[in-house]
């Protein structure tokens, strides 16, 4: 199995920061700071929930089980009444003084007389504040590198919070507030970052220290970049935890809404914890896969075997092989950091390992099940059964498939499948087809007593789906004299196991894939092939047993023909698997008693995987599709799990090719349906749950319209529109990377104040060049750019052709010609 050193994350490991993608640009420069400057939210501090708002959900909640909140104003309701009360203190705060700072008893003196106790209210929300926070442990460990350097560190904070409530929610998620030297918040400093105010504060107070040697860390471009450049600060822009539209977390939300928002902004840390000496850019798509997706599911399968051993009083499992390769290691660390003794040794068990030393007799249903495998040569065929002195008999079609042989005849007349079907039938053979039996339940007993001891009471631990592993295990030990006393504990049945539940086996599942599971166990036990690959080592299944010349049984694996580039990106997303482990036990440790283990909540903790199967990004289905995928019982045969599949299965478009994918293997081999269709129509499933999520809105279509724009290779681009929704499209573009400088409202006036850090243009302005900022190009030079620099979003759901023709007016006759980017009808 995986042999990883179990490390745990402490924000005081002066090293820790140097595996962060976004600082460890900073390693060979540190000793050139004097002074470090960090931003506190979604930088210093991060939160246990999806989006800074979600708090006054939480404070709304307490407020009404102490009475501070009346009783019809609802959690969500409040919600929005807090983020209108800050609006409104902002815009009354600009109107008197000029700046829009405010405080929080500023904004709570904007809520009505009579709906809550605003004092009280402000206390509930410091408070609220302090119990989702947490410290990010890869800032707090540069901050601590820069302490132990004598570096003073300055914290800069928009924020409606003063200084002091600052402080104690600093010091209520553990920080050390004397490694602090200076914290200056927008509330006191009566402006922000974003127009350099904050930044010239700082170098008030160190005016001894050059501009070009202060460093800031923020995450937000037009605060903590922008800002910090008005003044000649360096600045790394700590782009964790804001969203794009590439990250997985938002093609999580539009399928599933929000997935484990308390654990939200902890995957993407673990994500970024990917600067490993050797690491490319293909390796990293796959540790990010690892440590927000496949780790959280696997990290919720080992927390619930070890809530069933725990009450079962269990101190001994066995993964299977070959996925044990990693669930081992995972199931060691997860009992580690519960406290757990527990000891994890995996069996070397596969189908055909047990096939033979499972059977009874030798018949025409066994016979029938091994000539139906699809890519079983002749010579595969004697093999498995562990005859191959008999092969001789066929000797010139060892390497024929054998579907392949009803359509060779032999010397006699008949087919080469009959004559061997025949052959295997016969007396002599059948004698040592049981005698083959009768060794190989021999080896696998004589393994089991072996390494484990006892082998009637394993208990094993499997991916799952059906059982069938288990109830040949159960079935051997049987055979061989011993009764069953095991238990199988799987991440996901199927209907059978209620069969082998009759049966008398004690079989289990986390997640439920048949008639009363969850959808997200339908569709893993639907597609588990590269969940099954990427847990998978540099071997093959087991394939049999052997004696060595100790008088050892050791088992035999096939032989895995992969790629060095596939074992890399495999490797990646075992460590990124692993990797979130340490960081889930120092959020569990951070937040003690106020955050659920992940067993509690296993259907949640498998929607990042169920998203993957069942609405991958384009990326994503190119790379897992991608994978090889090798069926070790009784074959070799290996493809990849998309399989191409011919253009005539798409002509009628993807809900039909999605429909034709229930066919069987014979007459389409879909492995993973809708990687398939993510690889024909890349933005078909978005776009279907995009639609479904938005009620039928606008949504889809200022999405297809961006898309279009960004096909065509455009980076930047005009926004011609009024209103809200041009709002919405502005903050669209900017969610898909697309740059909008220049918005032109055709309601207004140029003295209006517009949203945001923007100012209005006139379409004559942007016609004749007079914009200063860039605004983009198209791929390539020449007319091509030219073009570009007129090319217009145009947002508006009513006004189309008016806008569309106003625009074409006035650049009439200036010998350039726009370009549209509207929403159809």
């Amino acid at each position: 199995m995986l042999e990883v050193p179990h490390t745990s994350i402490s924000f005081t490991d002066i090293h820790l920061w140097k595996k962060d993608r976004f600082l460890s640009g900073l390693i060979g420069d540190i000793d050139a700071i004097s002074l470090l400057s960090l931003d506190i939210f979604d930088t210093l501090l991060f939160r246990t929930c999806a989006n800074p708002s979600d708090v006054f959900v939480l404070v709304a909640e307490k407020a009404h089980r102490v009475g501070s909140l009346k009783a019809s104003i609802s959690p969500a309701a409040f919600k929005e009444m807090r983020i209108r009360a800050e609006n409104n203190a902002r815009d009354r705060q600009a109107a008197v003084t000029g700046f829009g700072e405010v405080t929080l008893e500023l904004i709570y003196a904007e809520m009505p007389e009579g709906v809550c106790i605003r004092d009280k209210m402000a206390q509930i929300e410091v408070e609220t504040e302090a119990e989702v926070c947490y410290v990010n442990p890869h800032v707090a460990s540069l901050l601590a590198a820069c302490k132990s350097k004598q570096i003073p560190v300055a914290l800069l904070s928009d924020m409606y919070l003063s200084s002091a409530q600052l402080r104690w929610i600093l010091a209520s998620a553990g920080l050390d507030l004397s490694s602090v030297d200076a914290l200056l918040v927008s509330s006191e400093e009566h402006e922000g970052k974003s127009s350099g105010h904050l930044f010239a504060r700082l170098k008030e107070l160190y005016p001894q220290i050059e501009s070009h040697a202060i460093v800031h860390i923020g995450d937000n471009i037009a605060a903590d970049v922008e800002g910090a450049a008005k003044e000649g600060i360096r600045s790394v822009h700590y782009n964790v935890v804001p969203e794009h539209f590439e990250s997985l977390h938002h093609w999580e939300y539009v399928r599933h809404g929000h997935v484990l928002p308390e654990w939200k902004s902890l995957r993407k840390l673990a994500e970024a914890s990917d600067t490993t000496v050797g690491m490319g850019e293909l390796d990293r798509v796959f540790y990010k896969m690892g440590a927000s997706v496949i780790g959280p599911f696997l990290q919720a399968l080992c927390e619930w075997v070890i809530d069933q051993c725990v009450d079962e009083g269990i101190q001994i499992v066995h993964p299977l092989m070959r996925e044990a390769y990693l669930l081992a290691p995972m199931l060691e660390n997860a009992a580690r950091i519960r406290g757990v003794d527990l000891q994890i040794k995996p069996i070397y068990v596969s189908r055909q390992a047990t096939f033979l030393a499972g059977l009874e007799s030798f018949g025409d249903d066994e016979l029938s099940l091994l000539l139906g495998i699809h890519g079983l040569k002749i010579g595969d065929l004697f093999e498995v059964l562990d005859i191959c002195e008999e092969s001789d008999h066929f000797e010139p079609f060892l390497e024929e498939r054998i579907e392949n042989c009803k359509y060779i005849i032999g010397e006699n007349g008949s087919s080469i499948y009959d004559q061997v079907g025949g052959f295997l039938r016969s007396a002599p053979i059948q004698t040592k087809i049981l005698a083959s039996v009768q060794r190989h339940r021999q080896l696998f007993v004589s393994y089991l007593k072996q390494e484990f001891g006892s082998p009637e009471r394993l208990v094993t631990v499997d991916i799952g789906f059906h059982g069938t592993i288990q109830k040949s295990l159960e079935k051997i030990v049987s055979l061989a004299g011993h009764k069953p006393q095991m238990m199988h504990l799987l991440a996901v049945g199927a209907n059978r196991l209620d069969e082998l539940s009759m049966r008398g086996m004690d079989i289990r599942s986390m997640l439920r894939s048949g008639s009363g599971g969850s959808d997200e166990g339908k569709r893993i036990a639907r597609t588990p092939a590269f969940l099954e690959e990427l847990m998978m080592g540099g071997f093959g299944s087991t394939l049999r047993y052997a004696e060595n010349e100790l008088g050892q049984i050791r088992p035999i694996t096939a032989e895995l023909k992969r790629s060095d580039e596939e074992y890399a990106m495999k490797r990646a997303c075992q460590e990124g698997a692993l990797a979130f482990q340490g960081y889930y036990a120092y959020l569990l440790q951070q937040k003690e008693g106020r955050l659920q283990r992940a067993s509690l909540q296993p259907v949640e903790w498998s929607k990042p995987l169920h998203r993957v199967l069942d609405m991958p990004r384009p990326e994503e289905a190119r790379l897992l599709g991608d994978l090889t995928h090798q069926d070790n019982f009784c074959t070799e045969y290996i493809a990849p799990i998309c399989e191409d599949v011919t253009e005539e299965w798409f002509v009628q478009g993807p809900e039909a090719f999605l429909n034709s994918c229930n066919y069987g293997p014979s007459i389409l081999n879909a492995n993973w349906p809708q990687g398939l269709v993510t690889r024909q129509f890349p933005y078909y499933l978005y776009t279907f749950y995009l639609r479904l999520q938005d009620g039928f809105g606008s949504q889809v279509m200022l999405f297809e319209a961006i898309h279009r724009v960004k096909e065509d290779g455009l980076s930047a681009i005009h926004l011609y529109g009024t209103g809200a929704f041009a709002e919405q499209a502005l903050k669209m573009a900017w969610f898909h990377g697309l740059q909008i400088r220049c918005w032109i409202d055709p309601h207004v006036g140029l003295d209006a104040t517009p949203w945001g850090r923007f100012a209005y243009f006139t379409l004559e302005k942007v016609r004749d060049g007079g914009i200063e900022a860039e605004i983009g190009t198209r791929t390539g030079t020449g007319a091509g750019a030219e073009i570009a620099s007129h090319a217009f979003l145009i947002a508006t759901l009513s006004e189309m052709k008016e806008y569309k023709n106003h625009i074409l007016h006035v650049y009439e006759g200036s010998g350039v010609t726009p370009i549209f980017y509207e929403l159809c009808p």
